[in-house]
């Protein structure tokens, strides 16, 4: 079979450079991200309560709830410029209970119970954009916070 000098320099240029992506970018150098919910004498919170994310970093957002209560993460907007690649709950001996994967909007978190969520930023969000919490009352009692994506 005769190569012709077009075919040749396409396959010497393909197997001389390396990927550009090599491995799953969405698993590298997962940066945990911590965030309380709960409640005290002021009302209803988040803590901290101003995130900012990077694209193309993966990202785990622990949410723990300190509370009695149960509360619930809702990104809104952010959710659509967001990959997320799971949500995990475990035991308290740190079984995995579940795994849940897929678009996923909002996260519930039972009362002293923690949840990660594993996402990576796709698409700034052009300023703060609003994380909140949609159970009854709790929005209202001071539970959001903002997020930024750059």
């Amino acid at each position: 079979m005769k190569l012709t000098r077009a075919t040749a320099f396409a396959i010497a240029a393909l197997t001389a450079f390396p990927a550009f992506a090599e491995g799953d970018l969405s698993r590298a150098n997962v940066v945990d991200v911590p965030m309380e919910m709960g409640s005290n004498d002021d009302g209803m919170y988040f803590k901290p309560d101003n995130f900012e994310f990077v694209t193309g970093q993966a990202y785990n957002l622990i949410l723990t709830n300190v509370d009695e209560i149960k509360h619930e993460v809702s990104l809104n907007e952010m959710t659509e410029r967001i990959f997320t690649r799971k949500v995990e709950a475990a035991n308290s001996n740190g079984d995995l209970i579940t795994e849940v994967k897929g678009n996923i909007r909002e996260v519930e978190v039972g009362p002293g119970q923690t949840v990660e969520w594993f996402f990576v930023p796709v698409q700034p969000t052009g300023g703060p954009v609003e994380v909140t919490c949609e159970i009854a009352g709790h929005l209202e009692a001071g539970m959001r916070a903002s997020a930024t994506i750059n």
